[in-house]
């Protein structure tokens, strides 16, 4: 189970991270719209955290080496998701962040984690 959430979680870095790479303005619109009315936010964070949750509860291994990162992942999304259903505004500070300033954090963001989910996704199929 923990090999396929690895792949899993390592193949959807990759995709997302391209996408967030070569379509930044897309992502920065979405985001933009996404921090318009709280319940979308809501209605995304509901749409994510059970992959949190299942990457919390299925590949909870605190070991000392690479796969820990996934660990983390899931912890990471799970706790984001958690804190817009129960503190919606916990993320308004991105609301004073310039559109271009966004655009960038978004495209940097996309390819560091392209290159996190190649290097993960080769490490599941190396072991």
């Amino acid at each position: 189970m923990a090999l396929i959430i690895e792949r899993i979680i390592s193949s959807f870095l990759i995709i997302t991270g391209l996408s967030y790479w070569f379509y930044s303005l897309v992502w920065k619109d979405l985001v933009k719209e996404l921090l318009t009315k709280q319940t979308w936010l809501m209605i995304w964070s509901l749409l994510f955290l059970p992959w949190g949750l299942v990457v919390v509860f299925g590949h909870n291994l605190w070991v000392a080496n690479w796969t820990v990162i996934i660990t983390v992942i899931g912890w990471l999304i799970t706790t984001k998701c958690v804190l817009y259903l129960l503190v919606p505004g916990w993320s308004n500070f991105v609301k004073q962040w310039s559109d271009e300033f966004l655009q960038r954090y978004i495209q940097i963001a996309g390819g560091v984690e392209a290159i996190l989910g190649g290097v993960l996704l080769f490490l599941s199929f190396a072991r």
